[in-house]
């Protein structure tokens, strides 16, 4: 093995063994601080390992902008969406503090590990697994900046942290892996600055819930690389060695879209412990309604107490109401429901044979097409 790609190997070892403190580390000051200092402390080591290098990338300044004309396009189309759906306040208007606290750091941060990853990937850009494993643990390091595992006490909130961070993570590295390899690192931290930074500049942000925002923040990445690719190309002959040294092509950047949908199929078709539902009335208003969609967990109805949402099965159609009042006799548990918009109690004991679930999470809007399809059969 080249003396090069040793060292290769011994910094990927060093950001390896970062990311494996922070885990254990939930502190967010702590864990900026570590994070600056180890990665400054590595980026500083690179410069003097190997020949400095600098971004004179020929496309950098088009790409630039083409990143930054998609990023416009991306805040005023949810903006707009906004309109319809609401908008949240951000950190900006809810906990001024938080405003510097996670400004400086998150950009001092970026700065340093996207001019890291140039210069390790520039330096081994003829070895495929040095730049994948590179990659991956900026995955992971990115993962666990933002995430406090101890407070995930609740196998949903897993599920909800696949969604929101890993996976819109995970597209957001392979894009920057990308961009640095073809277009420099300038359009990198463009990128990365301004969609993890709009939440301590903006007040107000759309309230387009937890999985369409995911949702978007994996189809943005794999945007801006569809249109990188169409209009910044290189000469025939450096586009085919790059291709040939990197092998970093479409599907890596696809495979985060394809696990995503994958994870919905799983939850609709109720293969594991969790199922998603569309909700086809206003019974439970205000807590969901017509048009939004619930993950309930399949669980023993020992563990169902009153004030529980539990969905049950009444004439071959799933109803998802709130205990009030429950009954246990020497065999078996039942259980009186009601909407939480109906004046009275449903007409109907539920048996604990009936029950599917107790809802764990509830999704807005997106039952909507499930919604109109069953009404179309219907007819």
């Amino acid at each position: 093995m080249e003396k090069k790609l040793k060292s290769i190997y011994k910094f990927e070892l060093i950001i390896l063994l970062l990311v494996i403190i922070l885990f254990f580390i939930q502190d967010d000051i702590y864990k900026y601080l570590l994070s600056i200092i180890g990665f400054g402390i590595l980026l500083f080591v690179s410069t003097l390992v190997y020949k400095k290098k600098k971004d004179t990338n020929f496309f950098r300044g088009s790409a630039s902008r083409i990143v930054f004309a998609i990023i416009v396009f991306y805040f005023l189309a949810i903006y707009l969406l906004g309109l319809l759906l609401g908008f949240n306040k951000t950190l900006f208007s809810t906990i001024p503090s938080k405003w510097l606290q996670g400004l400086i750091p998150i950009t001092i941060i970026t700065i340093i590990t996207e001019k890291l990853r140039f210069i390790l990937i520039k330096n081994n850009v003829t070895e495929k697994k040095g730049i994948y494993g590179i990659t991956i643990l900026m995955m992971l390091f990115n993962i666990l900046l933002v995430t406090n595992f101890v407070r995930l006490t609740e196998p949903y909130l897993i599920f909800v942290l696949i969604c929101t961070i890993v996976m819109p993570t995970i597209a957001q590295e392979l894009l920057s892996t990308h961009m640095v390899i073809n277009y420099g690192f300038i359009p990198t931290i463009e990128y990365k600055l301004i969609m993890n930074l709009y939440i301590y500049i903006l007040p107000i942000f759309p309230n387009l819930g937890d999985y369409i925002y995911s949702a978007i923040n994996i189809v943005i990445p794999f945007t801006i690389y569809i249109v990188l690719k169409k209009y910044i190309k290189p000469d025939e002959d450096i586009r085919k060695e790059k291709q040939k040294l990197t092998g970093l092509n479409l599907s890596f950047i696809t495979i985060p879209v394809i696990i995503f949908l994958t994870i919905i199929i799983i939850l609709v078709s109720g293969i594991s412990r969790y199922k998603m539902i569309a909700i086809a009335s206003n019974s439970m208003v205000p807590i969901y309604e017509r048009g939004d969609a619930i993950i309930y967990e399949k669980l023993d109805v020992k563990d169902i107490e009153e004030g529980d949402i539990i969905v049950f099965e009444k004439n071959k159609i799933l109803v998802a109401h709130r205990v009030i009042k429950i009954k246990d006799d020497l065999t078996k548990r039942y259980f009186y429901t009601k909407g939480d918009a109906n004046n009275t109690a449903d007409n109907s004991i539920v048996s604990e044979e009936e029950v599917q679930g107790a809802v764990r999470r509830v999704v807005k809007y997106i039952g909507y097409p499930t919604v109109w399809i069953n009404e179309l059969f219907r007819r």
